[in-house]
């Protein structure tokens, strides 16, 4: 068979339009000022974000401080500027729902690319007119370098993990224990409680002297790198006072 060539003189195809690049939004939450009472007095305030429908951060909880100082920041991947970022302030409740406390959004098409000083002045869908406060942020918005075709071989949770940028937060409330095993010679134990999640630990505040039924009422969150998740280690140990804690 003979193979027709074509005509070195043809037209190359056009070139491709580049894909659109990620940017990277580095945020530093300062404080936030007069902020709404939730409990009788004051409230115990923390912060998420959220993008694209998806919680991307939550700040640790200050408690009774209407003008809490966070100082956290946290650096996340955006695929589109278009999308704005939804920041939600709660008071914490222990083992009871949380109680809203205001939201802002954050229009990223609005961030030059430069450290803006940003007040979100925080509202009430329901309620537009009752001033609840405001947050003080601190937002770099940056183009990253390539473009999407550089990441395409890479999922999305690798690009997050190699950059240290997490998709999302494992909050954890540590309660109580009930009928543990006694490891001390009076038939009690000094209880405490370690959690692990990849590289990221945590240790109960307190250990509990002398019980079987420990109280901690303690909260903490993990923030997670995999967008499918991962899995929590958990063991119980009994302090010992010069020797070796005692599995439990």
């Amino acid at each position: 068979g003979i193979n027709i060539v074509e005509s070195s003189n043809a037209e190359p195809p056009p070139p491709r339009p580049p894909s659109p690049a990620m940017y990277q939004l580095d945020i530093i939450l300062k404080k936030g000022n007069n902020l709404a009472i939730r409990d009788r007095t004051t409230s115990d305030p923390y912060v998420k974000f959220k993008l694209g429908g998806k919680e991307v951060f939550r700040s640790k909880t200050i408690h009774k401080n209407l003008n809490p100082v966070w100082d956290e920041r946290v650096s996340l991947l955006v695929e589109s500027l278009r999308e704005p970022l939804y920041v939600k302030v709660f008071d914490y409740d222990f083992g009871l729902q949380d109680d809203f406390m205001g939201s802002a959004y954050l229009h990223l098409e609005s961030l030059e690319h430069q450290t803006l000083d940003v007040t979100l002045d925080l509202k009430d869908p329901q309620y537009p007119e009752h001033n609840l406060g405001s947050l003080e942020l601190a937002v770099t918005l940056s183009p990253k370098e390539g473009d999407m075709r550089d990441y395409q071989s890479m999922r999305l949770s690798d690009v997050h993990r190699k950059a240290q940028l997490w998709r999302g937060i494992v909050s954890i409330s540590l309660i109580e224990g009930r009928d543990l095993q006694p490891m001390d010679a009076n038939g009690l134990s000094d209880p405490y409680v370690k959690f692990r999640m990849g590289h990221q630990k945590y240790k109960s505040k307190q250990t509990m002297p002398k019980t079987l039924n420990p109280q901690w009422r303690e909260q903490f969150d993990f923030h997670l790198y995999q967008e499918q998740g991962g899995y929590v280690d958990i063991t119980v140990w009994d302090k010992d006072a010069g020797k070796k804690d005692d599995f439990m």
